[in-house]
């Protein structure tokens, strides 16, 4: 009898241990009784982004710990540990004699599935590269796979997997067939890098709202697409690049070669919506099935996946909020409970939250607050939701800490920087004084659900923000620092039922200004984690030009220099 049913026949909780990542992003995730009760990323936790390069910290695994403590529990306590065998096995070392190993890519899949409103679903994970599979005598990794869901479990309709041209599988080597990689190959082409040297695709979704049609056609030469199919070669790959190199360098002026870069990022990003929309098509005619759950990095590209919306016949859509490698974790934790553990998955009736951190008491925020007495003032103002909007419509940028953290990449109203989306000065100000990054980097929009149809060119709720519509063309003059070059937005749309706060926040705006719409966007400096503590908070809001920090419910604090 397995310790799952062993702990059924008792009356236990059954608790499963999640444990994901890759060689970056490495994440744990606990699941008792079929609810998540906690989940975390080990960037938050060690301060370093995506958990790169840790070395021989990796095998610490602090995020398993966090999520046991928050739980309430054990190590000893814990029925199944669950990890996807593309993770670095350091990261496994202190439960190396009880983890059960599953795909890479099963393990996204799961990630969307098991947390998706949908009893059945077509399932599209897309990333670089996922679990080693042997063909003919050659090591080949996971770059696209397809998968119908139900109750029972996910089923395998359409695999691809890409060739690894290096054979000794260091993480910078190359692999065919992936639309994953060439996206990434691109951005770091054209210079947009992050962490650890890899290539920083957000940023070049960002930067493609100000390219044009210039190399649409010349990249499409070095890919061959075909319904459900995506190659490219390694004589494709090496090509590509050097043509990318070699018309970077016929630049002669600055603007000549930021327009260059900002071409090429708009051609991957148009190429990359064209095999996503083919896989999408594909997957629809061969399940007919009308619900779509996405996962792997290409899933955080939010653009593709409005236009999965619009070009495809799915009619609705689930994003993982954790969508890259940082929610394999949450992935196997839930397909220990439902596959491993035999239990049938049904929806609930309540969306998804991501809102899965730990939730800092009182007396903390109080104490870090405290530590910085000499640099801080600190207000208990009688109407905190009032006070800060007005603040706010003044010009404010604050610093919004709330309750638990939320998983994933994009700040959701926890951890976030909020602003005047009214302000068209503000996405600049920001970008430079406050975060420290490239200019061309937008900023999201967030806006109360029943009034989201009034601003944007959708009604279908985003409250992941994994989605880019267009804002209304009469509302961009209105929320110009929240609105693209381009004329689309990377909406959040807010729920009631998942933030409360936030959205009082919004109705008390709302109330001031007219506008039931803020900017957001993540609770931290430029290649730094999002804050996790409320002394990462602390810290974040001395060293930046943010100009309020709302701790909690009730703690708003300046910085005494402020005038």
């Amino acid at each position: 009898m397995t310790a799952l049913a062993d702990n059924a026949r008792h009356g236990g909780p059954l608790r499963v241990l999640g444990l994901g990542g890759s060689h970056h992003d490495f994440c744990a995730a606990l699941v008792e009784n079929g609810k998540v009760v906690s989940a975390i990323e080990e960037e938050r936790l060690t301060r370093v982004k995506i958990a790169f390069g840790l070395g021989p910290r990796l095998q610490r695994c602090l995020a398993a710990d966090y999520v046991l403590s928050e739980a309430g529990t054990s190590m000893d306590e814990v029925d199944l540990v669950v990890a996807n065998d593309f993770v670095n096995p350091v990261y496994t070392l202190r439960v190396r004699d009880r983890v059960r190993w599953m795909g890479h890519h099963l393990a996204h899949a799961a990630s969307a599935f098991y947390t998706s409103p949908f009893e059945h679903a077509a399932v599209m994970v897309m990333d670089g590269r996922g679990s080693t599979v042997v063909e003919g005598g050659e090591l080949y990794g996971e770059t696209i796979t397809c998968y119908q869901a139900n109750p029972r479990g996910l089923e395998v309709v359409r695999a691809q997997h890409g060739r690894v041209t290096v054979t000794d599988r260091r993480s910078e080597d190359p692999y065919e067939d992936s639309v994953g990689w060439m996206y990434e190959a691109v951005s770091k082409a054209i210079g947009l890098f992050t962490t650890g040297g890899m290539g920083a695709p957000g940023k070049t979704m960002g930067l493609a709202a100000y390219g044009s049609p210039r190399y649409v056609e010349e990249l499409g030469a070095y890919y061959r697409l075909s319904e459900g199919e995506f190659r490219q070669s390694t004589a494709q790959q090496i090509a590509m690049r050097a043509f990318i190199d070699a018309e970077l360098a016929k630049a002669d002026h600055p603007d000549e070669h930021y327009a260059r870069r900002a071409d090429f990022a708009y051609a991957v990003q148009q190429h990359t919506e064209r095999v996503v929309i083919s896989f999408a098509r594909a997957l629809h005619r061969r399940t007919g099935l009308t619900d779509l759950c996405l996962a792997g990095g290409v899933a955080l590209n939010s653009v593709a996946n409005y236009k999965l919306l619009e070009a495809t016949g799915f009619e609705r859509i689930h994003v993982v909020p954790a969508a890259g490698d940082g929610g394999t974790g949450l992935g196997s934790a839930l397909f220990g409970y439902y596959a491993l553990g035999s239990h049938e998955w049904r929806p609930s009736p309540e969306p998804f939250s991501p809102y899965l951190g730990r939730e800092y008491g009182q007396e903390r925020l109080e104490a870090a607050l405290a530590a910085e007495s000499g640099l801080l003032r600190v207000l208990r103002p009688d109407d905190l939701y009032a006070h800060v909007a007005g603040e706010l419509a003044a010009g404010a940028v604050v610093g919004w800490y709330q309750g638990r953290s939320e998983i994933g990449p994009r700040a959701l109203g926890n951890r976030s920087i909020l602003a005047d989306p009214r302000d068209p000065g503000m996405k600049d100000r920001i970008n430079a004084k406050v975060k420290h990054r490239e200019h061309f980097r937008p900023f999201a929009p967030i806006v109360l659900e029943e009034r989201q149809s009034e601003y944007f060119t959708t009604s279908v709720p985003a409250p992941y923000m994994l989605m880019v519509p267009e804002v209304r063309p009469e509302m961009r003059t209105v929320i110009p620092s929240v609105t693209h070059a381009d004329g689309s937005a990377r909406l959040q749309t807010v729920l009631g039922a998942l933030n409360p706060q936030l959205r009082a926040l919004l109705n008390a705006f709302d109330s001031v200004t007219g506008v039931p719409v803020l900017l957001n966007t993540s609770f931290n400096d430029n290649e730094e984690p999002i804050v996790e503590t409320p002394e990462d908070a602390v810290r974040c809001f001395l060293k930046t030009d943010m100009d309020v920090l709302v701790l909690g419910s009730g703690l708003v604090a300046y910085k005494e220099t402020r005038a």
